[in-house]
């Protein structure tokens, strides 16, 4: 059992505010009568006006607005068990968060594309085991291969230039602990459904990248190379909070202008039998990325199981605008054929 909307029962904070209202004019009406002359012979004048009606009336209405509120929560019961049989990959996304990642010849930036189009990947991609490494100088796992998109989304969206403070772009380190990661957590009965996604600029600063994507192939595990940026290139802008505070020089004091290094990820994904795309292609990008990911031969999963929910809200909104519409005929007045009948006599 559980409530889908629970932000619903903030409404609840209108009921006591209610009952304080109606209380306070009750008392108001009684020291009103009170006023009038001698109370007997006002409430003898008002025989028909019942307080005790007025308190059956409220109380109806609290409750309208009590299953109306549950109703909006939509209270969720009930549990359905099936067995599914799942298959699925080994992927480990290799990130880049070297400086040049901050660039912005694509919109609004290398880093912030990158991120947006790894999460529609992750999303696409969820059925299967996904892990994250990020590298720079270095680079290590950020995450291990796990079954839950979620939380890949989560360690994604943590990731910053300032992730790694060892700078430069050590592809063929990433591939490596990819390699190592694989080795470590993978299924080592199935050598065939791997893969390795690595999304960066391309400017790499080891010498080996090539070497290691040939490596990662000959233990069948597929190279995939998305490059972001652009040929053309830009500066390294340098900020003080959102502002840009100039552009990041070299040591002899020249503007770094930072490229895609196209050639070389086209050669890795080339020579490893992989794939290469620039992230600025869009769905296609995604697309073909999918279709190479479902084409590896993938591991049947042990059977699990999933909860499904039945809504209720239909019950509790239901009983609410009944006795909302009971309390707007009820009347606060004693009815002429129970005038003889003490039932809701103040007395």
């Amino acid at each position: 059992m559980q409530f889908e909307n629970k932000i619903a029962f903030y409404f609840l904070a209108i009921i006591p505010v209610l009952v304080l209202l109606f209380y306070a004019y009750i008392n108001w009406r009684t020291k009103a009568i009170a006023r009038m002359g001698d109370r007997n012979l006002v409430e003898q004048l008002m025989h028909r006006t019942s307080v005790k009606r007025k308190w059956i009336k409220f109380t109806v209405l609290i409750g309208a607005c009590l299953f109306i509120i549950l109703g909006l929560a939509n209270l969720r019961m009930g549990s359905k068990k099936q067995k599914v049989k799942g298959e699925s990959a080994e992927i480990m996304i290799c990130f880049d968060v070297s400086n040049s990642m901050l660039a912005e010849d694509v919109k609004p930036s290398r880093l912030a594309q990158a991120k947006l189009s790894t999460a529609q990947l992750i999303e696409r991609l969820a059925s299967n085991r996904i892990g994250l490494i990020v590298f720079a100088g270095e680079s290590y796992v950020q995450m291990p291969l796990t079954s839950d998109s979620r939380a890949a989304l989560m360690y994604l969206n943590n990731i910053n230039t300032g992730t790694i403070t060892n700078q430069g772009t050590a592809i063929g380190s990433a591939i490596q602990t990819a390699l190592d990661a694989f080795e470590n957590g993978g299924d080592k009965d199935n050598k065939k459904g791997k893969a390795i996604i690595i999304i960066t600029d391309g400017e790499s600063h080891d010498n080996n990248a090539v070497e290691m994507s040939e490596k990662a192939a000959n233990k069948d595990i597929k190279i995939i190379t998305l490059g972001v940026g652009t040929s053309t290139g830009a500066p390294i802008p340098l900020r003080k909070g959102n502002v840009v505070d100039g552009f990041k020089k070299d040591r002899q004091g020249n503007v770094i202008l930072t490229k895609l290094n196209e050639p070389m990820l086209q050669t890795m994904a080339t020579d490893a039998d992989g794939l290469y795309m620039n992230l600025n292609g869009g769905k296609k990008v995604l697309d073909d990325v999918y279709d190479e990911i479902d084409a590896l031969d993938k591991t049947t999963d042990d059977t699990y199981e999933f909860t499904e929910y039945a809504n209720h809200f239909q019950l509790f909104l239901g009983i609410g605008l009944f006795l909302l519409t009971l309390e707007f005929f009820l009347s606060d007045k004693k009815p002429k054929w129970l005038e003889k009948v003490n039932l809701f006599d103040n007395k």
